[in-house]
């Protein structure tokens, strides 16, 4: 049965950083993975922006390998071969564009490790 729930919080707040992941239509998705959760290798058909928010993953992609930590971001195009695995407790939001729609700005804005 469908319910409705009236709230009293009617104020929110979202990094800044979060809502520039959101597309001109669509969704941002959370994701939390407990340590040691392993996404095996997979691709997407669309590119993939995911900005570690907490914890750490270890994600690896066809030639190369690397820790990211809260405040990297990773950019991650459509057909890319890749897994992670959750070092601990994970959070992450990840958004979805079509192939080579991950605009300039953003590539400018983003780093893994600093680098």
């Amino acid at each position: 049965m469908t319910r409705i729930i009236a709230g009293t919080k009617t104020v929110f707040s979202i990094d800044p950083a979060i809502l520039d992941l959101l597309p001109e239509q669509g969704s941002v998705e959370l994701q939390r993975d407990a340590a040691g959760k392993v996404h095996h290798f997979h691709t997407h058909p669309v590119d993939e922006i995911l900005m570690i928010i907490k914890g750490a993953l270890k994600f690896e992609w066809d030639g190369g390998e690397r820790v990211c930590r809260a405040g990297d971001t990773i950019l991650l195009p459509a057909g890319t071969r890749h897994q992670s695995e959750a070092l601990d407790e994970a959070i992450y939001a990840i958004a979805t564009r079509p192939p080579a729609i991950i605009r300039q700005s953003m590539v400018a804005k983003c780093t893994i490790n600093g680098k």
